[in-house]
C-alpha cells in the first residue's frame, strides 16, 4: 500500500470478534496464549478501552487493555497491540497506542504496564521497570517490562517492591467504574 492511508480508530464490538481473532494470529501466530502476559489476563479486557483500527473499512490494527493488582491498587496492562503485518510501521500501532493510553489517563489508575519492544513503547512515554521491584507471573525479558505514569509521580508512589502483578479478579471490568465522579 502506497500513499496516504487514512486510519479510523473506534471502540471494538461483538461482531469485531473473527477479525480479531485472525489478526492476532498474523500478529502473533497461534502461541500468543502461551506468553507469561496471559497469566495476567484471565478476565475479559476492560471495556472501553478495547479499540480496532479501520482502513478502507477493513480491521487492520487492535488494543486491548486490561486492569492488574499492582501493590493492592488498580493499574492497567496494555497489550495486546496488533497490527496487520503487512501495515507494520505506517501508523496504526501508534494512532491505537496514542487513542488508548488517552482514554486510560482519564482513569484512577496512575499507572499502566506493558511488556514489549523497548525501542517501540517509550515514544509514549514508558520507561523501563526498576530491575527487581516488580514480579512478573512467569518468564519475562527484564527489558520488556516497562511502565508510563497515566498519574503524576504514579510509580514513585509505590513501595520499594518486590511488588508482584496479579491480575484483577473483576470479572467484568469496565472503565466506567475508574472515572472519577
Amino acid at each position: 500500500m502506497t500513499g496516504f492511508m487514512t486510519i479510523h480508530v473506534r471502540e471494538q464490538t461483538d461482531a469485531d470478534a473473527d477479525a480479531i481473532a485472525g489478526l492476532m494470529e498474523a500478529t502473533f501466530g497461534t502461541e500468543a496464549t502461551q506468553r507469561s502476559v496471559w497469566r495476567l489476563r484471565q478476565n475479559p479486557p476492560v471495556a472501553g478501552l478495547c479499540l480496532v483500527a479501520e482502513t478502507q473499512g477493513q480491521i487492520v490494527g487492535s488494543l486491548r487493555f486490561w486492569f492488574i493488582s499492582l501493590a493492592g491498587t488498580r493499574q492497567l496492562l496494555l497489550g495486546p497491540l496488533a497490527v496487520r503485518p503487512d501495515l507494520q510501521g505506517k501508523g496504526v500501532g501508534q494512532a491505537l497506542v496514542w487513542q488508548g493510553l488517552g482514554i486510560a489517563s482519564q482513569s484512577r489508575c496512575s499507572l499502566c504496564l506493558v511488556s514489549g519492544d523497548k525501542d517501540y513503547y517509550p515514544r509514549f512515554g514508558f520507561f523501563p521497570v526498576r530491575a527487581g521491584s516488580i514480579i512478573w507471573p512467569g518468564e519475562v525479558a527484564p527489558h520488556l517490562l516497562q511502565v508510563k505514569e497515566l498519574k503524576a509521580n504514579g510509580y514513585a508512589a509505590l513501595p520499594p517492591g518486590p511488588i508482584a502483578i496479579l491480575h484483577d479478579p473483576d470479572p467484568n471490568p469496565t472503565l466506567l467504574a475508574e472515572k472519577a465522579g
